[in-house]
C-alpha cells in the first residue's frame, strides 16, 4: 500500500506557508485497509521528526510532532503505509517551505511612488526597479512579496510566478498577504527587478457603487529577494529609497472593476524614486489556493442589428482579455465587455451597471445611491462597472493581456481604428486554482449543463473571495457562501479557501459580535454593516466552520474561530424578543424569538412570492429570524460539546430549543402550515424546527404547494439547497425529481434552455447573469441523486435515489479520504448500481429496494427489480 494525493494544511507542496505545526494528509492506493503509518520529515537532509511505526488509519490531518520550524525552514515528509496483512509499502515524499513568520523576519521597507495623491484623479500604474549582482552560484532564492493594491513582479525581463491579481484580497487595514515565489534558476550574475503596482481593491473601485479608495489614498508594496548562495552565505535584496520609479509605462489606468488603457508605445523611464511609505500590517501568507489564468475561448464575431460587431466567447466567464493586433501607432482598439445582448440583439451592460458619483463621495450620496435617489446626488454620475479595456498601438504587433482587471463576461462591443481578427482575441478565465474534485452525469443532457454552469459560476465568483457575482457588486456576500458551501465542497476542495475566507469573516466581525454582510470589509456600512446580522447570512460565521470540521475533519478551525462563533451567539441573544411590546406579551416564548434588526429573509423567491426588501421598506422577517436561532445554537450547542466547553452547550442548547417552542408558536397551526409560500415550509422541514407528525403534515402541503405552481421552484437564496432534499425526506423523490427536470420558468432548467451558460441570481434572468447561489441544488445531485456523503472518518454513506425521467446518473467525487463513485442505470424495469469504495474506507450502502450493506474498498455491483 502506498500514500499518494499529499497534502500539507490542506495545500500540495506550499510555499511559504504560515503554519508553524503543519498537519499532513493523504490517501491510500494499492491495498485494501491502512493499518498502520510512518511519518518521517526532514530539513536539510536531517531527520527533524520521526512519527515511527503508529498503529491507525488516521489518513487526514496527522500533526508534526517534532521540534519548532523556523521561519524559511523547507522540509521534506515522507509516509509510509503498511497493509492489511501488515506489509509495508514504499514510502511517498511530499515537501512544504515556511514563509516569513515573524515580523523581524522582514527587512524590505514599505514604499510608493513620489507623489502626492489628490482627490478625485486616478493614477497610472506604478514602475519600481532595482539592479544588482549576485556575488556567486545561487543556490537557493526566494521573493517574497505582499501590497496595499495589486501588484506583479518581472526579474530579468521575465514574469515572477503565475499568481494573478496578488495579493489577493483583506481588510488591509488587518491583514495583509504576501506571495512567497522561488526565483533561483532566474538569477544571473547581473540582474534587474521590476515591480507594478496597481490599485485593486486597496484604492480602486469595490462594490456595486464602486466606492474608490476604500483603504487609503496611498497604494504601496513591499519585495524581499533572499539569495543564499552555494557557498554557504546569504544576501538580501529589499524594497526602499534606492528603487528607481515613475508611472509613465504603458499601463495608464488600470482599475479592479473599470479595465485598463494600455499604450504600447510606451515604456517606463525610471526617472525617479520610490518613497518610503507609512507601514502597513505586518503581512501573513494567505494559506490558499492562488488564483491562476485557466481556461482559453475563442471568439466568434457577430454583427448587432444597429451595425455593431460583437465578439461571443461562448462561455460567462470572469476573466481576461488577451489581444494580439497588428496596428499603426496611435490606433486604437476599445472592448467593452458584458455578459448578454439585449432583447434586440445589441450590446448591453445595463443588467451589471449602476450609475455612482463622477467625484469621490461620503456617506449622504451612499444613503441616496442605497435609497435609490442618485437623482438627489449634485454632480455629474458614471456607470459602475465600466469593464472598458483600451489599447493604444505601437508600430507593428502590439500584445496585451489584462494585467489588474477582471471582468465578468461573455461579449465584447468591439470599436476599433482598424479590422480586428476575432482569432486574434481570446477570453481567458481567472480563478483561484482549486482542485476539481467532483463529476455528476446523467441522462438528461439539459441537466449536465446546469451542472456545467453551475460549476462555470463557481470559477467565475471564486477568486481568493467568494463573490456574490464576477460583475455588479463582486462581494463576499456571506449568505451566499454559507448555502453554496456543500455544492462547491463536492466540486473543488475548497478547505483552504473557506479558511481564508472565515478569517475574512472573523475580521469583519464588530464590537457588538454582528459580523459584516460581506467579507472582507468593503465600505458602505449603512448597507453592509447594517445587514450584517441578518439571518441566514450572519449565521455563516458558525455554519461554514461547522461544515469544515464535518467534511474535512479540521477540528482546528472550531478552536480558530469559536470566540468569534461565541461573540456572534451573544449578539443574537441580546437581540431575542418581539419589537413590538404587544407581540412580546403575547407570545409566552417571547425571549427565544427573534426578528430585531435587519434582515434579508428568504431573498429572491419568484416576483410572486417577494418580500420588498430595501433601505426605505424592511419586511419583518420573524419566521427567518426565529429559525435560524434555533438552527445556529443547535449547531454552536454541537460545536461546544466537542470542544469540551458543556457549559456553553448547555446555553446555545436552551435556546435552540426555546427558539423551536417559539416557532411552533407563532407558525404552526392546527398541527400543520398552510400556504402555497415554498420557503415557509422547507424551513421548518430542513432546519428540524417540527415534530415527526406535524413534518409529515408539513411536507405534504410542500408536495401540494409545488403541484400548485405545476413543478415551479418558488423558493429564494436560503430554501432552494435544501428544497429537493426535504421532499426527498419525506418519501416524495418523485416531486423532486419533477422540479428538477422542469423546463418552464422558474426553473433550473429554464435558465438552460435560455442559453445561459452560468447560474441566473434571480429566476427571471434580470439581474447578474452569473451568481452560484441557485445553482446550490446541485448538492442534493450528489448526496441523493448519486447518493454520496461523508458519514465520518474513513466513512461514506450511500444511498442513491434514482427517478424522475433518469435512465442514468453517475457521481465521482475525490473527497478527503479518497475518490468515491456511485452510479446507476435502469433497462428492462431494472436498475443496475456501480459503486466504488477507495482504500482505507467503508461505506454503508442503502438501495432503493431496502436492502443495506456494509461495504469496503473496491467496486460493488448491485441489481434491483
Amino acid at each position: 500500500m502506498r500514500a499518494v494525493r499529499l497534502k500539507t494544511e490542506h495545500l500540495h507542496e506550499p510555499l511559504g506557508l504560515g503554519v508553524r505545526t503543519p498537519r499532513f494528509s493523504w490517501n491510500c492506493a494499492d491495498g485494501v485497509v491502512q493499518t498502520a503509518y510512518r511519518v518521517v520529515a526532514e530539513r536539510d537532509g536531517q531527520t527533524l521528526w520521526d512519527s515511527g511505526k503508529v498503529r491507525s488509519a488516521r489518513m487526514v490531518l496527522v500533526p508534526y510532532g517534532g521540534p519548532a520550524l523556523r521561519s524559511r525552514d523547507r522540509v521534506v515528509w515522507r509516509v509510509t503505509l503498511w497493509d492489511e496483512d501488515d506489509v509495508e509499502g514504499e514510502a511517498a515524499a511530499s515537501w512544504f517551505e515556511l514563509g516569513l513568520l515573524d515580523a523581524d523576519d522582514w527587512s524590505a521597507h514599505w514604499i510608493t511612488g513620489d507623489y502626492r495623491p489628490k482627490k478625485n484623479t486616478r493614477y497610472p500604474v506604478d514602475c519600481f526597479r532595482t539592479r544588482f549582482r549576485a556575488r556567486g552560484n545561487a543556490a537557493r532564492a526566494r521573493l517574497y512579496a505582499p501590497a496595499l493594491g495589486l501588484y506583479d513582479a518581472h526579474l530579468n525581463g521575465v514574469r515572477v510566478g503565475d499568481v494573478q491579481l496578488a495579493p489577493g484580497s483583506t481588510d488591509y487595514r488587518t491583514r495583509v498577504q504576501y506571495q512567497t515565489y522561488d526565483v533561483t534558476h532566474m538569477l544571473g550574475d547581473d540582474n534587474t527587478l521590476e515591480l507594478r503596482l496597481a490599485d485593486g481593491w486597496y484604492r480602486g473601485a469595490v462594490g456595486a457603487y464602486g466606492v474608490t479608495r476604500l483603504f487609503g489614498d496611498t497604494t504601496a508594496l513591499r519585495a524581499q529577494l533572499e539569495i543564499t548562495y552555494t557557498d554557504g552565505t546569504s544576501e538580501t535584496f529589499g524594497t526602499g529609497a534606492g528603487f528607481a520609479w515613475s508611472n509613465d509605462g504603458p499601463l495608464r489606468y488600470a482599475d479592479l472593476k473599470d479595465g485598463e488603457h494600455y499604450d504600447a508605445r510606451r515604456t517606463p523611464t525610471y526617472r525617479g524614486r520610490a518613497r518610503i511609505a507609512r507601514p502597513g500590517p505586518v503581512p501573513t501568507a494567505s494559506d490558499n489556493v492562488a488564483p491562476r489564468t485557466q481556461e482559453e475561448f475563442s471568439a466568434t464575431a457577430l454583427t448587432t442589428p444597429s451595425g455593431a460587431t460583437v465578439l461571443d466567447f461562448g462561455q460567462n466567464i470572469a476573466g481576461f482579455i488577451r489581444l494580439t493586433v497588428d496596428g499603426k501607432p496611435g490606433q486604437q482598439v476599445r472592448l467593452r465587455l458584458g455578459e448578454i445582448l439585449d432583447d434586440d440583439g445589441e450590446f448591453t451592460q445595463k443588467n451589471i451597471q449602476l450609475d455612482k458619483p463622477v467625484r469621490q463621495f461620503g456617506r449622504v450620496s451612499e444613503f441616496l445611491l442605497m435609497t435609490g435617489q442618485q437623482h438627489l446626488i449634485r454632480g455629474e454620475l458614471e456607470p459602475t462597472p465600466k469593464q472598458e479595456i483600451t489599447v493604444t498601438c505601437a508600430e507593428g504587433v502590439t500584445d496585451y493581456q489584462c494585467a489588474f482587471t477582471v471582468a465578468g463576461f461573455r461579449y465584447a462591443l468591439v470599436e476599433a481604428d482598424m479590422d480586428i481578427d476575432p482569432a486574434a482575441v481570446r477570453a481567458v478565465a481567472v480563478y483561484s486554482d482549486l482542485e476539481q474534485t467532483g463529476t455528476f452525469t446523467s441522462s438528461n443532457p439539459t441537466l449536465d449543463r446546469f451542472v456545467e454552469n453551475t460549476r462555470w459560476s463557481m470559477k467565475g465568483n471564486f477568486l481568493d473571495v467568494p463573490t456574490d457575482c464576477p460583475t455588479r457588486e463582486r462581494l463576499g456576500w456571506t449568505g451566499d457562501a454559507q448555502v453554496f458551501f456543500h455544492t462547491a465542497a463536492y466540486f473543488m476542495d475548497v478547505a483552504a479557501f473557506f479558511r481564508k475566507w472565515m478569517r475574512d469573516l472573523a475580521d469583519s466581525q464588530l464590537r457588538s459580535g454582528k459580523p459584516r454582510a460581506v467579507a472582507p470589509y468593503s465600505g458602505v456600512p449603512m448597507m453592509y454593516d447594517t445587514s450584517g446580522g441578518s439571518a441566514g447570512w450572519a449565521d455563516a460565521l458558525v455554519l461554514v466552520p461547522y461544515r469544515l470540521w464535518k467534511r474535512y475533519g479540521d477540528e482546528a478551525l472550531l478552536h480558530e474561530f469559536y470566540p468569534a462563533m461565541v461573540r456572534y451567539a451573544q449578539f443574537m441573544i441580546a437581540r431575542t424578543g418581539h419589537k413590538r411590546r404587544k407581540d412580546a406579551a403575547a407570545n409566552p416564548f417571547n425571549a427565544y424569538t427573534y426578528e430585531k434588526g435587519f434582515h434579508y429573509g428568504e431573498w429572491l423567491e419568484p416576483k410572486e412570492f417577494r418580500d420588498e426588501v430595501s433601505a426605505r421598506s424592511l419586511p419583518l422577517c420573524t419566521e427567518e429570524a426565529t429559525a435560524y436561532l434555533h438552527y445556529t445554537m443547535a449547531h454552536l450547542a454541537e460545536i461546544a460539546t466537542q470542544l469540551g466547553k458543556p457549559t456553553d452547550a448547555a446555553r446555545f442548547t436552551q435556546y435552540a430549543e426555546g427558539a423551536k417552542k417559539a416557532y411552533n408558536h407563532l407558525f404552526v397551526h392546527d398541527g400543520s402550515i398552510d400556504t402555497d409560500r415554498q420557503a415557509k415550509l422547507v424551513r421548518p422541514l430542513a432546519l428540524g424546527l417540527l415534530d415527526s407528525e406535524t413534518a409529515t403534515r408539513v411536507a405534504d402541503r410542500l408536495a401540494l404547494a409545488v403541484e400548485n405552481r405545476n413543478d415551479a421552484i418558488g423558493t429564494g437564496f436560503l430554501s432552494t439547497p435544501f428544497v429537493l432534499p426535504v421532499l426527498t425526506q419525506a418519501g416524495r423523490p418523485d416531486a423532486a425529481y419533477r422540479m428538477l427536470e422542469n423546463e418552464n420558468a422558474p426553473s433550473w432548467l429554464a435558465q438552460v434552455k435560455a442559453g445561459a451558460t452560468t447560474v441566473w441570481e434571480d429566476w427571471e434572468g434580470e439581474a447578474s447573469q452569473n451568481h452560484y447561489a441557485p445553482g446550490a441544488v446541485c448538492e442534493w445531485l450528489f448526496d441523493s441523486v448519486a447518493g454520496i456523503r461523508i458519514a465520518g472518518d474513513n466513512r461514506f454513506a450511500i444511498a442513491p435515489v434514482p427517478g424522475g425521467s433518469l435512465t442514468r446518473a453517475a457521481a465521482t467525487y475525490v473527497s478527503p479520504y479518497g475518490a468515491v463513485s456511485s452510479s446507476w442505470s435502469t433497462h428492462g424495469g431494472a436498475t443496475e448500481f456501480v459503486i466504488t469504495v477507495p482504500p482505507n474506507t467503508t461505506a454503508d450502502i442503502r438501495l432503493p429496494d431496502g436492502r443495506c450493506c456494509s461495504a469496503g474498498p473496491g467496486e460493488h455491483r448491485f441489481r434491483s427489480v
